[in-house]
């Protein structure tokens, strides 16, 4: 009964291994000692039939390595029965399948080595856990790379696409990511990021699977547009609505910098824009009216939105851009076209805006016709701006990859990624 328990607890389900004793030892490693004995079926060598041809011919001590239990290191001293076969004159020892053959490290230890390997967390702290080394670890990786084959007869219809700064081994040190937009699955990173790269990596990927492909979803980015004109004939682009958003407000903060420094640096104004510009950031319409209270460099109660209010007041050209800023917000979240486009026009009409904000509305209408896909499209780059979060946490856990190639591997391998 022990010797099942022991069996149980170490993974071990080959009948002919018995466990005979077990303690730990004062340098913290628990050794078993166990033999393995069985009759052959047949020669391995020449593949006679035994029939009293294959003859014991002794032991051979040999050695297993577990992973830890309890934070102590196991150990099995194995004891193998060694055989000579008669009509060949060979030697060959007792096999099992707790261990690869010319190996150590049992297959259970293998295995919870490729379920941690799953987890965004460094190879050393993996190797610790399973008392090997993390170079085995890595090696456990790279096995694991012909499961990452593209299939090139598979393209999804809608493909997120975006950049992640990779390993210094990647072009420019910026690899390309796309990814299933309906299933949120990461499909590929590469380690290159240039049209002329691009062109020719999707080239391998069959004519009917480019074809299928209907939406391609990119940040403003001049490279991934120009991927439908050579590429993928039937898509169009979209463009990200959060990088719309954002080019917008980078350049309303770089007009209130500006117009900040027309003040001097003690002054109240100088120091009420610098303090509150995530305030100036938020929609109109969410800007509390209601609750009073006191804040930083104003003598009197007052609300969230009269705050906004005085600060706009401060100079006519800031107050402008708010509201230019506000306008086409508001057309993005309600995805109205006629409004956004209405935008434009009074803009390019109507003086008092920033030089900032009219360069960003100048780059907005370069992309017209991809925005205007946006407004009537459900899918954005979300999903994949979260998976660069994860992927920037793995590179982290792990300070780091010198090789391209173990970071694609150790990225796919954590995201589960599935050939189609």
């Amino acid at each position: 009964m022990a010797n099942n328990t022991t069996k149980l607890l170490l993974g071990i389900v080959d009948p002919h291994i018995e466990i005979k004793t077990g303690a730990r030892k004062n340098d913290g490693v628990i050794r078993f000692e166990g033999v393995l004995d069985y009759k052959p079926l047949a020669c391995p060598k020449c593949g006679i039939i035994n029939q009293a041809q294959i003859i014991k011919y002794g032991w051979r001590m040999t050695t297993v390595r577990f992973a830890k239990t309890l934070g102590n290191a196991v150990i099995l001293k194995l004891k193998r029965r060694y055989f000579c076969c008669k009509a060949c004159q060979s030697h060959f020892l007792a096999q099992t399948n707790l261990v690869p053959k010319h190996c150590s490290i049992s297959n259970p230890t293998r295995q919870a080595g490729l379920e941690k390997l799953a987890e965004p967390v460094a190879l050393k702290h993996i190797a610790n856990e399973l008392a090997t080394s993390d170079t085995f670890v890595g090696r456990q990786l790279l096995c694991a790379e012909r499961d990452f084959k593209p299939n090139f007869h598979w393209l999804p219809e809608v493909i997120l696409m975006d950049e992640i700064k990779s390993t210094k081994t990647a072009t420019a040190a910026m690899s390309f990511e796309f990814m299933d937009a309906k299933t949120h699955q990461l499909i590929d990173v590469l380690p290159f990021r240039t049209i002329h790269r691009l062109e020719k990596h999707f080239k391998r990927y069959a004519q009917t699977a480019r074809e299928k492909v209907k939406i391609i979803v990119t940040d403003m980015n001049y490279t991934y547009p120009k991927l439908t004109k050579t590429i993928f004939p039937n898509a169009i682009v979209v463009i990200d609505k959060f990088h719309l958003t954002n080019a917008l407000n980078r350049a309303f903060n770089q007009t209130r910098v500006r117009i900040m420094k027309k003040f001097t640096p003690g002054s109240r104004e100088f120091k009420a824009l610098k303090r509150y510009w995530k305030l100036l950031l938020v929609p109109r319409e969410q800007l509390d009216y209601e609750h009073f209270r006191k804040w930083t460099y104003f003598p009197y109660w007052v609300t969230a939105k009269d705050i906004v209010t005085r600060l706009l007041k401060l100079d006519p050209i800031l107050e402008q851009t708010y509201t230019v800023l506000n306008s086409v917000q508001t057309a993005l979240k309600h995805k109205d076209w006629p409004n956004y486009n209405a935008v434009f026009w009074h803009t390019a009409n109507t003086a008092g805006c920033s030089a900032e904000m009219l360069g960003a509305l100048k780059i907005l209408q370069t992309h017209h016709d991809e925005i205007h896909n946006t407004f009537m499209m459900p899918y954005s780059n979300g999903p994949l701006e979260g998976s660069n979060n994860k992927i920037k946490a793995i590179k982290r856990a792990s300070f780091g990859f010198r090789s391209f190639f173990k970071f694609r591997i150790r990225v796919l391998y954590i995201f589960r990624v599935q050939t189609k």
